[in-house]
C-alpha cells in the first residue's frame, strides 16, 4: 500500500496544489469589491435620476453589473468547489476499483457503404478513472489514447504482438501507467514528463523534473517482436518491466 501511494505521490501533489488554488479563489479574492461598489455607486445613482434616459440606462447597467458579480462570488466558485469534489471523488474511485475494458471483436466487423472497417479499440479516451487492458487473452492492436486523471495498465503477455514495431502512444495529466512486457519482446521508451518518475526495466529516475527521456533494451533494433512506448504526462509514474 506505502509503495501504491509512493508511486502515485506525484498525482496527489497535483490533486492538492488544485484543493489549494480552490482555498486561495474562495477564501483569499477581494477583487469584487471594487466592482461591487462601483455597479453599486451605478444602481444608486441610476435609481436616483430614472426620469431622464440617462438614469436608466445607468440604473440598468448597475442592476447588471451587480448581478454578475454576485454571480461571480457565490454560483462560480460552488461550481469550482462541487468540480473539485467530483474530481476528488472520482479519482479515489479509480485507485479502488479500475476498470477492465472488454474490446468485442466480432467476425464480420460492420462497414458502411464506404467499405470502411469499424475496429473496437482496446482503451478508451478517459477524463477519470483508471483502466487496464483484458486479463484473459486478446487480439492485440496500437494503442493511442488521452487520459485526464487515473491509472492505466497494459498487460503485453495477454497477446501475441506482430512480427514488427508494436506501437503504444499515451498522453495523461495525472496518475500512474504500468505496462508489462513478456520475455523475448524488447522495447523502447520516450517519455516526456513535467514532474514525476519512470522505471524502465532494472533502470530506474527516482525523480523528474520537465524531464523529455529516452530508453530501449539491447537488442531493439534487430528484434522482429518489439514494442515502442511514448508517454506524454503532467505528473505521475510510469513503470516498464517484465512479466
Amino acid at each position: 500500500m506505502l509503495k501504491k501511494l509512493n508511486a502515485d505521490k506525484y498525482s496527489w501533489i497535483l490533486i492538492l496544489s488544485l484543493f489549494l488554488v480552490v482555498v486561495e479563489i474562495i477564501f483569499a479574492d477581494l477583487g469584487f469589491l471594487f466592482p461591487a461598489l462601483f455597479f453599486g455607486f451605478l444602481f444608486y445613482y441610476g435609481r436616483k435620476h430614472r426620469s431622464s434616459g440617462w438614469g436608466k440606462a445607468v440604473f440598468w447597467i448597475g442592476v447588471i453589473g451587480l448581478v454578475m458579480t454576485a454571480l461571480h462570488m457565490i454560483i462560480f466558485k460552488l461550481i469550482i468547489a462541487a468540480l473539485f469534489i467530483c474530481l476528488v471523488i472520482d479519482f479515489i474511485k479509480s485507485k479502488r476499483r479500475p476498470k477492465r475494458i472488454h474490446p468485442s471483436f466480432a467476425e464480420n466487423p460492420e462497414k458502411d457503404k464506404g467499405h470502411v472497417t469499424i475496429v473496437p479499440t482496446l482503451l478508451k479516451n478517459k477524463w477519470f478513472g483508471s483502466q487496464e487492458t483484458p486479463r484473459e487473452n486478446y487480439e492485440w492492436q496500437d494503442i493511442d489514447i488521452q487520459t485526464g486523471i487515473g491509472d492505466t495498465l497494459i498487460d503485453l503477455s495477454h497477446t501475441i504482438l506482430p512480427k514488427s514495431e508494436s506501437v503504444i502512444f499515451i498522453r495523461h495529466v495525472a496518475g500512474r501507467v504500468r505496462i508489462l512486457v513478456p520475455y523475448g519482446v524488447e522495447a523502447a521508451l520516450r517519455l516526456s514528463v513535467v514532474v514525476g518518475q519512470a522505471d524502465f526495466f532494472d533502470h530506474r529516475v527516482p525523480r523528474l523534473l520537465n524531464e523529455s527521456l529516452a530508453f530501449q533494451t539491447d537488442g531493439y533494433n534487430q528484434a522482429e517482436q518489439k514494442v515502442k512506448i511514448v508517454i506524454s504526462a503532467v505528473a505521475g509514474s510510469l513503470e516498464v518491466r517484465r512479466k
